[in-house]
Order: C-alpha cells, then sequence, then structure tokens
C-alpha cells in the first residue's frame, strides 16, 4: 500500500507554476482538492473546472475518432484553464491569458505524466 506524501506532492505542483501559469490543483473527481500549489492572491476555481470534465467524460463528448480525450484547453476572459484525468484524479492548470496554448499544453502533459506513476500506485 503507498502513502501519499503531501509536501512532495505540492513541491511537484508548485514546479509548474512559471511563466504565467498561476495555479496548478490535483483533484477528486467530485472536485475536492488533493493538492494543490497556487501563487499567492490567485483564487482560481478548481471544482468548476472538474465539473466540465466529469461531464464530458459521462457525456461521450470526450471521444474522439473511437480515443478518449486526454485533456480540456479552455480559453476563458481572464485566462486559460487545462483539465485532464491523471490516473483516477483530475489535474487542473491555470494561466493567464497572454501564455501561450503549446506551453500550456507541454507543461500539463510532463506534470501528469511526472504524476501518473505515483497516483496509479494509490488505486
Amino acid at each position: 500500500m503507498s502513502i501519499l506524501k503531501p509536501l512532495a506532492l505540492q513541491k511537484a505542483l508548485g514546479q509548474g507554476n512559471t511563466g504565467g501559469i498561476y495555479a496548478s490543483l490535483l483533484l477528486n473527481h467530485s472536485g475536492c482538492p488533493i493538492a494543490q500549489a497556487i501563487i499567492e492572491g490567485e483564487k482560481p476555481a478548481g471544482s468548476i473546472a472538474t465539473h466540465i470534465w466529469k461531464t464530458h467524460c459521462h457525456s461521450g463528448d470526450a471521444m474522439k475518432g473511437g480515443e478518449l480525450m486526454e485533456y480540456m484547453l479552455i480559453e476563458c476572459e481572464k485566462g486559460k484553464v487545462i483539465v485532464g484525468g491523471a490516473a483516477q484524479y483530475v489535474l487542473c492548470l491555470f494561466a493567464r491569458d497572454n501564455v501561450e496554448s503549446g506551453i500550456l499544453t507541454t507543461k500539463f502533459t510532463v506534470l501528469r505524466d511526472f504524476l501518473k506513476p505515483a497516483l496509479k500506485s494509490l488505486m
């Protein structure tokens, strides 16, 4: 049985908070935070992003060419959000609107791939 190390998880999430990305959150499928790294003064809405992801996964909209969608990039009025599955959890990154979508997607993918083996061992 594996044990989750909250400080190590928060530190790993915090490494992505550079270059306009101001929050990285790991949530369960109910939208409750498991771990988070947020730059002071910011207030991301992780539970909303989780709900959007869960709705798409259950509605069949997450299917893309017969394969499950890996992530969803949402451009909002005040920034961008990328949300996707990481093992049995949901990973969200929040960025300012001047962050390039490719940079945000790459940071998300690297962070998700780094966390996935450890999170799978918790199942």
